[in-house]
């Protein structure tokens, strides 16, 4: 099993404000990891020996996230707003109107089919047993 030699507070100091740096310019967040990985360590065990030097870190990449200035959406006008509820009631009523052509079209087919079946019917000379059978009676069998 080998020993790995530690960095020095210094060093780890010095690896965390590069990270630091790299934030302020525009690059990724400073994370332990990526501090630990700089020294060949896992996380835990850079945890272990440099758990202040880790917070501090982080507690500075978080106060350079609060102080950047925060991107807020443009403040849309109310003439937007407008546009785009008109926008959205024209395609809600040409929807409707397609809901109600195509509800027509249904019955269209539906009776056609009905139609068509009772001229197939006839030609093959099915018959309709149910137009036979006499009416029953509530009663019971007579």
């Amino acid at each position: 099993m080998s020993t790995r030699s530690l960095p020095s507070e210094d060093q780890v100091r010095a690896a965390a404000e590069e990270l630091l740096a790299a934030q302020r310019e525009g690059g990724a967040y400073p994370t332990v990891t990526a501090l630990a990985k700089r020294f060949d360590l896992n996380r835990t065990t850079f945890y272990r020996h440099f758990a202040a030097a880790a917070e501090a870190m982080l507690d500075a990449a978080q106060q350079q996230h609060t102080d950047e200035r925060k991107r807020r959406r443009p403040v849309r006008s109310d003439d937007d707003r407008d546009r785009a509820l008109r926008r959205l009631r024209n395609e809600n009523d040409n929807l409707r109107k397609h809901v109600e052509i195509y509800e027509e079209h249904l019955r269209m087919l539906t009776t056609e089919n009905a139609r068509l079946r009772d001229q197939l019917q006839r030609q093959a000379g099915v018959t309709d047993l149910a137009g036979r059978r006499p009416p029953t009676t509530r009663g019971g069998n007579t």
